[in-house]
């Protein structure tokens, strides 16, 4: 996977190159022009970039990018106080945003919902991990969380070859979709709570084979189903968990510093889809993405 990561001090460019540089291929620039120049120039998978930067900042840096029709998934790094700055971003292309500080384990289990799924997820139905519903296009999960990009593929294939979706409409709903069916594999189906998550990740533990663990042991489903219209398209998604309490999520647009951990997957998806409806219990979600262009 290759990053482009902006910033422009010194220590935090070198922080990020010594701890992701043996898992990732990472580049660096330490302002905006620079960092236009490579991305203009090179293919990345995903972009980082922190908002204020010399020569050209970071809202400049994106306007230029999507001006240029590149849609390369690119996510803010911001302060507290200028995060109302972060969520207008959002309205720019933005898929994702981090406050300063932050832990690099909890930045790295963002980075990876933007790995390429080159594997063949045709494997996942051979194995028995998923199951298409004859007759509709309905999957079932078997969940693990380290597949979730694949899941994402699977539900996005009916409109990959869509003329009405374009390829921001294809970002958005896989923001949203890595962001919800996260929640409903690690919060449903393994049933790791917000506080559980956090103590996790602060020890540097491998959140995601803990998490995979959970879901051998309950042997719980999820189930996704996808229709599309000429205006856009709707899908559901429902786990077999215990559910949660919609209002005792953390907001982090008044709450910033939950931001990394609790509250953020349902922000994030409402900053990319026009409409979401959970049912009374919290285990069923419902989705509507107007396509951009409708036709």
């Amino acid at each position: 996977m290759k990053i482009l990561f902006v910033d422009d001090e010194d220590n935090i460019r070198e922080l990020f190159q010594e701890y992701f540089h043996r898992e990732f291929d990472v580049h660096l620039a330490s302002n905006g022009e620079e960092a236009l120049l490579a991305a203009t120039t090179q293919s990345f998978d995903l972009i980082i970039s922190d908002i204020s930067l010399p020569k050209l900042n970071g809202i400049q840096f994106i306007q230029k990018l999507r001006s240029e029709s590149i849609y390369t998934p690119f996510v803010v790094i911001t302060g507290d106080s200028d995060i109302q700055i972060a969520i207008d971003v959002f309205r720019m292309g933005a898929v994702d945003f981090f406050l300063k500080p932050f832990r690099m384990e909890s930045l790295r289990l963002r980075i990876k919902k933007f790995e390429n799924t080159d594997n063949d997820t045709n494997l996942l139905f051979h194995t028995g991990e998923v199951s298409l519903v004859a007759g509709d296009y309905t999957l079932l999960f078997r969940p693990k969380i380290k597949n979730i990009n694949k899941y994402v593929a699977l539900i996005l294939e009916p409109i990959l070859n869509n003329p009405s979706a374009r390829e921001e409409d294809l970002l958005s709903l896989k923001v949203v979709l890595y962001e919800l069916i996260a929640n409903a594999i690690e919060h449903g189906v393994a049933g790791v709570s917000y506080q559980e998550k956090q103590k996790l990740l602060e020890a540097n533990e491998d959140y995601f084979l803990y998490v995979d663990r959970k879901c051998e042991q309950c042997q719980l489903s999820i189930e996704v189903h996808v229709s599309l219209d000429q205006n856009g398209i709707q899908i559901m998604i429902k786990d077999d968990g215990e559910g949660f309490d919609l209002a005792s999520v953390p907001n982090p647009i008044e709450n910033p510093g939950a931001n990394l951990v609790s509250g953020r997957g349902i922000f994030l998806a409402k900053m990319n889809i026009d409409t979401i409806k959970y049912n009374q219990k919290g285990n069923e979600v419902r989705f509507y993405k107007h396509w951009t262009t409708p036709v």
